[in-house]
């Protein structure tokens, strides 16, 4: 049961579960041990047993502990979804290296100034990066950026061959290359590590910022492997599931009859239509039951939609942070379909939540209030690598009635504490939009778009003015097929009202549903979003467009 204290916003998860005190690396091996047999993961080009996976992780790991490479060194990894990024990684949690997961599309700059920031002691790279709607390219212009830029002694790179034709690798001048770290380790027996501790820092990951430089997150083996069992609990899972990668969905929802799928709303909303567009049969994907979807506000029009063309009947809403190993809060599958569509949920085990005032974070609210949600717990990160400052802005240290203190950390989103213990999420405190003095809540409008039939995505933002300090303004994804003009007044656009969507038209949509104050003054047609790596709309991204769009107008 959630406790709380008296009427203020504050909530507790249960008690139980007790959380795991292992490394990632104690529990793998307890799960190899009952698995040894059963696939633990596939790619497009192969599968592993978890006994394999064990055998692969034992000789990368020998493989980086005769590189040099020891507990606590930093090793930043440049790859997508694959078999040799879980070897690697799982071979670093073995030996208390630290994974630092950096994104393939990276500049060189980006991934120079992230190696210098973690002070890196082992890059791994992919001879090809891959990126989403691009042609595959080689990664030695950025490897040999890298050389040159790190000078640090003692400073490796590993390369993974991923190429899909004749690789040429005479181009890359790597210290040590990964099929090679394998076959030569082959049977050796990995050292007892039992120096490790479940305290220990297992990843650095950076933040996904939009608006500032990416701050690098240390979550402990505690974090991530509590929050990583605690959400499984929470969808319900069981050893019998299976998980995909969602970027080959097509594929694999009709070869591979997976059982949980997870995604942020944008991707989600992506792989609704490229069902709808090649017709898949919904008996093909009836195998599919759960997963998670967070990351930005869910479109209460997207999770019926998933329930009924999905079957993700027991789908669940998580809410969280890089910060919070990530996810604090999660619906369960006897939530009601109206909590499943306005919340993200209760309070997970041994987490904390409380809802402060935006101006003044150490006055904690009333229930049903907004303000700032802070959240406190086992999931909470360490600090920042190498960033006092940022972590002491992000933590607020509470005394409590036992002497003892609590840490809070400060989410920078606004929310709210329904009676019956649930939590709303009501936006990013940065992306509300201030209209002639009145809060407006860019979701609310979004959600609205996103039930429009010809609409395939949409993101609203605020834009400087004049007059009302703010306008709103909507930028929109129309689904494949449809046209966009100005003005469907115009004689020759008459015939095309069924497969063409003009600006007038989204804003008629809008003041039909809503008030008149949330009707967007503009309406900007895009044919991708910015996003982060996680696939969160770049909001600031858009903010720029549209400012110099209306300059360019003027």
């Amino acid at each position: 049961m959630l406790s709380c204290k008296e009427e203020l916003a504050y909530l507790s998860g249960p008690k139980e579960p007790a959380l795991l005190e292992q490394t990632i690396g104690q529990k793998f091996a307890e799960t190899v041990s009952s698995f040894q047999d059963r696939t633990a993961i596939k790619d497009a080009f192969a599968h592993l047993s978890y006994r394999e996976l064990d055998q692969q992780s034992d000789a990368l790991a020998l493989g980086l502990l005769d590189l040099g490479i020891a507990q606590g060194d930093r090793v930043a990894i440049s790859l997508g979804n694959s078999i040799a990024n879980a070897v690697i990684s799982y071979g670093c949690f073995k030996i208390g290296a630290i994974v630092t997961p950096l994104n393939p599309a990276y500049t060189p700059a980006q991934v120079i100034s992230a190696l210098d920031h973690v002070s890196a002691k082992c890059f791994v790279l992919s001879t090809e990066i891959m990126l989403p709607y691009k042609q595959p390219k080689s990664a030695a212009p950025l490897l040999s950026a890298v050389l040159q830029g790190i000078e640090r002694s003692g400073f490796v790179s590993l390369l993974v061959d991923n190429s899909t034709n004749e690789a040429h690798k005479s181009e890359f001048k790597a210290t040590a290359e990964y099929e090679m770290l394998l076959s030569s380790n082959q049977g050796r027996k990995l050292p007892v590590q039992d120096q490790l501790k479940h305290c220990d820092i297992a990843s650095i990951q950076f933040t996904s910022g939009t608006t500032s430089t990416p701050k690098a997150a240390c979550l402990t083996h505690r974090n991530v492997l509590n929050n990583g069992v605690l959400v499984g609990l929470g969808m319900e899972l069981t050893e019998s599931d299976i998980a995909f990668n969602v970027g080959a969905v097509v594929r694999s929802i009709k070869d591979d009859q997976p059982t949980v799928l997870h995604g942020v709303p944008t991707m989600f909303l992506a792989e609704l239509e490229l069902i709808e567009k090649y017709s898949i049969n919904p008996d093909e994907i009836k195998h599919l039951r759960t997963g998670v979807i967070g990351g930005s506000p869910i479109p209460a029009s997207l999770r019926l939609a998933l329930h009924e063309k999905l079957n993700l009947s027991n789908l669940t809403n998580c809410y969280g942070l890089t910060e919070s190993s990530p996810i604090i809060c999660q619906t369960a599958s006897t939530d009601t379909l109206e909590a499943k569509l306005n919340t993200v949920g209760r309070m997970l085990p041994h987490t904390s939540a409380r809802i402060v005032a935006r101006d003044d974070p150490t006055r904690t609210l009333k229930r049903g209030e907004k303000g700032e949600l802070l959240i406190s717990g086992y999931a909470v990160m360490k600090g920042y690598w190498k960033d006092e400052k940022r972590t002491s802005e992000s933590f607020i240290v509470q005394e409590k009635e036992d002497g003892l203190k609590q840490i809070w950390l400060r989410t920078g989103d606004e929310a709210l504490f329904r009676p019956d213990g649930y939590i709303q999420i009501t936006g990013r405190i940065k992306d509300i939009i201030i209209r002639g003095g009145e809060n407006i809540y860019p979701h609310e409008i979004e959600n609205v778009l996103i039930q429009h039939p010809m609409v395939s995505n949409a993101s609203v933002v605020g834009l400087p003015d004049g007059k009302y300090g703010e306008i709103i303004a909507a930028f929109v994804i129309v689904k494949t097929g449809i046209h966009t003009v100005e003005n469907l007044e115009k004689e020759e656009n008459r015939e095309l009202k069924h497969t063409t969507l003009s600006q007038r038209d989204i804003q008629l949509w809008v003041q039909d549903r809503l008030p008149k104050m949330l009707v967007p003054r503009f309406v900007f047609w895009q044919e991708r979003m910015p996003l982060t790596s996680s696939g969160k709309i770049e909001k600031y991204k858009l903010r720029q467009l549209g400012i110099r769009l209306l300059k360019y107008a003027d």
